[in-house]
């Protein structure tokens, strides 16, 4: 059996302040993808409909990966002042070929921008920074070192597909963003928040198979007894499926 390809949208990076960009994606999400049974491919940012239309039909699914900031014109709001670093082109892109990609059905699979965007994708909005979530809100950049470091645990639905995965309703994560989920999409629903209220997960309601979380499980590929591995081997199981 042929194992399931897997699109990754890569995230265009300026190479040394001159007009040229590479696309890149970080090589955990690479290795995560292929020690759970998938082929990663990494899609270049592209205005080429015809382009992206062949790789949505060439790929079995798709990991929306994390990066910079969304722009907050693409959820009709002005720039807050801890706004960080945006790309509205790249933004662009990526709602573009989300809308691709949702017409097919395919398996989808965010994490942390991928979140962000895909909530945008459907008509949510963003905590431009998480000061504005709340005063309780908790530090979600965290300070413990590496990325497998754990930051704090989330709470899971037992109704979803997250609880289905990981068998408990808690689970500790790492956390490397400063934005989260405010308005949340049409089609999607919360299934696991932080301990402060902040959205840590995003499912699907009418899609086949829609799951975001806001923690990056490929940070803990190279940790023994990796308890994030089993995101990866789901969502590529889903994509098995849809090959077949």
């Amino acid at each position: 059996m042929k194992k399931p390809i897997i699109g990754i949208p890569a995230h265009p990076t300026v190479i040394d302040h001159s007009q040229f960009f590479t696309h890149g994606i970080g090589d955990h999400y690479i290795a995560s993808v292929t020690a759970a049974g998938g082929i990663p491919v990494i899609i270049p940012m592209s205005d080429n409909d015809d382009l992206l239309a062949e790789m949505t039909d060439y790929c079995d699914g798709f990991l929306i990966p994390g990066g910079i900031d969304v722009n907050p014109m693409t959820y009709h709001e002005g720039p807050h002042p801890l706004l960080q670093m945006t790309r509205l082109d790249f933004d662009l892109y990526e709602l573009k070929f989300l809308k691709m990609i949702f017409e097919t059905g395919k398996p989808v699979f965010g994490i942390c921008r991928g979140l962000q965007i895909i909530n945008v994708a459907l008509g949510g909005t963003l905590y431009q920074d998480l000061s504005l979530h709340s005063p309780d809100t908790f530090l979600h950049v965290q300070k413990e070192s590496g990325r497998e470091g754990i930051s704090h645990e989330v709470t899971i639905e037992k109704d979803s597909i997250l609880f289905d995965i990981f068998g408990k309703d808690r689970v500790p994560v790492n956390s490397f963003h400063h934005q989260a989920a405010k308005k949340i999409g049409k089609g999607l629903r919360v299934t696991a928040r932080a301990d402060d209220g902040v959205v840590e997960a995003l499912e699907g309601t009418d899609y086949p198979y829609l799951v975001c979380v806001q923690w990056h499980p490929e940070g803990f590929i190279h940790t023994p007894n990796n308890h994030m591995l089993c995101l990866f081997e789901r969502f590529i199981q889903e994509a098995q499926k849809n090959k077949a």
